[in-house]
């Protein structure tokens, strides 16, 4: 999974397998011909991305680092709900960062939890004076149960963030098809040079469908990709380039350091077919689909998990 800060922590002190270090990234790195790197050259000019600056991210301005505790943990995007007079303001990640220290289990749908996470948008290299720090007043839904997926709830107003001038990412309600080119823009973390780790653009095309399992969570229809994605780019919006649209959030890959463990295990998921079979793809990325999402928001932009058009997963 492609969380970092406390969760990998706790993680690595257990013997999980994550590792934390200055050239070690918990990543799928690609170069510009589509050839896999070693996570050791996560820092190289070699890797298939671009460091976004204020002048030519405008648009990325609602894509932001998730933080708990002043540790960055995934990345999450400001979501285009049209919210009318006070609706409040919402941002989408990764039901495995909705809180740095632990997992949702894996049957289980949070709502309405406490949250003490802050979302920080306007994550530019050059943009730290811009930066604009939100609170998270809770965690409306999140779960990884089927899917990797979290609803955050701001501590502002839709209105008052559009005023500000931060653009809201719209989810596309329809799934992108195989080949559809598309662009993920994060913020990666583990391994990555801190001058460096700030938003990113990586641009590749939607890959097939896979039933997908690691460790004790199952994925279905979760969707390959080879953008470079690293620790803390968990939650990044997957942007068609024809659309605009959000048509999946990153979430996952097999970490170079995680080949010798057990396949299914954590950071080395694997793909499941309907016969069985089990197949480690040491060279794809994977991304969840979001398409639900908007079905769970009524007319005034407020997230309703009662609504008849709710398509979301229930508790």
């Amino acid at each position: 999974m492609r969380k970092t800060g406390l969760k990998n922590i706790l993680l690595a002190a257990l013997g999980l397998g994550l590792v934390l270090g200055a050239n070690v990234a918990q990543a799928v790195i690609f170069d510009r011909n589509g050839n896999k790197l070693p996570d050791t050259e996560v820092n190289s000019s070699k890797v298939n991305w671009e460091l976004l600056s204020v002048e030519k991210g405008k648009q990325y301005s609602g894509i932001g680092l998730l933080e708990q505790s002043s540790f960055g943990i995934c990345t999450a995007f400001f979501l285009d709900t049209q919210g009318v007079n006070q609706s409040p303001a919402y941002a989408v990640t990764n039901g495995h960062c909705y809180d740095g220290s632990s997992f949702p289990k894996p049957e289980e749908v949070l709502i309405n939890q406490p949250s003490n996470l802050v979302f920080k948008l306007n994550y530019f290299k050059d943009g730290l004076n811009r930066v604009r720090s939100v609170r998270v007043r809770r965690v409306v839904y999140a779960t990884m149960k089927g899917t990797d997926i979290t609803v955050l709830e701001l501590d502002t107003s839709f209105k008052q963030l559009v005023k500000e001038g931060f653009t809201p990412l719209k989810i596309d309600p329809v799934p992108a098809p195989v080949g559809e080119p598309v662009e993920i823009v994060g913020i990666p973390l583990n391994g990555v040079e801190p001058s460096r780790s700030f938003l990113h653009r990586a641009v590749c095309e939607i890959g097939q469908s896979a039933n997908v399992r690691e460790d004790v969570y199952q994925w279905e229809k979760s969707i390959r990709n080879r953008c470079s994605l690293v620790g803390g780019m968990s939650g990044s919006p997957v942007v068609s380039l024809q659309s605009n649209r959000v048509v999946a959030i990153a979430n996952t890959g097999v970490d170079d350091n995680a080949l010798s463990q057990p396949e299914c295990s954590l950071n080395r998921p694997c793909e499941i077919t309907r016969e069985g079979k089990i197949t480690t793809l040491a060279k794809e990325n994977y991304a969840q689909r979001v398409n639900d999402i908007p079905t769970c928001f009524d007319q005034k932009g407020i997230f309703n998990l009662a609504l008849a058009s709710c398509r979301l997963e229930k508790p």
